[in-house]
């Protein structure tokens, strides 16, 4: 039975030639490189790279390499990342506004507490108040 293409998310192996999608220190965005060395543990893998240029980088995140043939599919998920990012901050910003509208409307945890004890609440001021 064949092996699977790797994907992105297929951790590499020693040997493997990558690029660096992103500026590491002191090997800019697009350099060609080897990895030496496979360390970390389970989903926290970290890659040891031997750069064109002459430079070990340590300590890589694998976000931040890929295989030369999967560079497009690297993009089309960073694009993705970034789409669902600004998803996420704007519900959140919704979220924040939502509640404080019904403070607004109800005068404090109006949204945390029933309607119904809000009332008795109000008419037992009214009531010791005069």
């Amino acid at each position: 039975m064949p092996k699977a293409a790797p994907t992105l998310e297929t951790p590499y192996r020693r040997g493997e030639k990558v690029l660096a999608m992103r500026d590491l220190p002191g090997v800019p965005e697009g350099t060609a490189g080897k990895v030496r060395m496979v360390n970390g543990l389970n989903t926290w893998i970290r890659y040891w790279v031997l750069f064109e240029d002459g430079s070990m980088v340590g300590q890589v995140n694998q976000d931040d390499i890929v295989r030369r043939n999967q560079v497009e599919d690297w993009h089309l998920r960073e694009e993705e990342r970034a789409v669902a990012a600004e998803q996420a901050a704007a519900g959140i910003e919704a979220e924040a506004e939502a509640p404080a509208a019904a403070v607004d409307a109800g005068g404090g945890a109006a949204s945390l507490i029933p309607a119904h004890l809000l009332e008795r609440s109000k008419a037992a001021k009214t009531r010791l108040l005069g």
